[in-house]
């Protein structure tokens, strides 16, 4: 009886240091995650405001590269993959081309779509605007076979906008009839009036 006694005694000894083990343990992996979780919001919403106060400044006046690049660098010292940084280096593109400066556009975006592309299927839709930007730029220079191999990618979002750069390829390379079936695909996909007028602009331009 005492032995059996012994035995239950040492059953619930063993047992319940497992439990306060397991019980610390998952308290402890619960501590990392909230924590972590925190530290990640924090750094969002630093960058968010960083990027906000840069964007007010910019929409009410000409791009201040100074302020662009001072801006750029404390996000980037918050976090390095923040999206904000994909916003800035956008924005950044935006003047880059209105100024003629179409190669180093090209490099602004190819460093967001780096960023992106440890990001998760949530920002598909900016990978995709990422990708015609430089498909256009690529169109301007001349290199329309780097600018196929974008549109090789799978476009969810922007399906539309893809075929419309895929005609302006082929009728840049006098494949009227390719073209026309690239603007009419692009036409049915489209919900948008002012994105079907300048469709059938484009078919209307196109010569056999």
């Amino acid at each position: 009886m005492i032995n059996f006694l012994n035995k239950i005694g040492s059953w619930i000894l063993n047992n319940y240091i497992k439990a306060i083990i397991f019980f610390l343990i998952t308290m402890l992996a619960s501590g990392i995650y909230f924590y972590f979780d925190f530290l990640a919001q924090k750094k969002d919403k630093e960058s968010g405001d960083l990027f906000q106060d840069f964007y007010t400044s910019y929409k009410s006046s000409d791009f201040n590269e100074e302020e662009y690049k001072d801006t750029l660098d404390k996000i980037f010292q918050i976090d390095s993959s923040s999206i904000y940084l994909v916003m800035l280096k956008s924005i950044y593109a935006v003047d880059l081309v209105e100024n003629n400066d179409l190669q180093k556009a090209l490099i602004e975006l190819s460093n967001a779509k780096e960023i992106l592309s440890n990001k998760n299927n949530n920002f598909n839709f900016l990978k995709e605007i990422i990708d015609l930007r430089m498909v256009n730029i690529l169109i301007s220079l001349g290199d329309t076979e780097r600018a196929k191999i974008l549109l090789e990618s799978t476009f969810t979002t922007y399906q539309a906008n893809k075929l419309i750069l895929q005609g302006d390829i082929l009728a840049k390379d006098k494949n009227y009839t390719e073209a026309k079936q690239k603007y009419t695909e692009a036409m049915k996909l489209s919900v948008n009036d002012t994105q079907k007028n300048l469709i059938n602009l484009k078919i209307s331009t196109l010569t056999d």
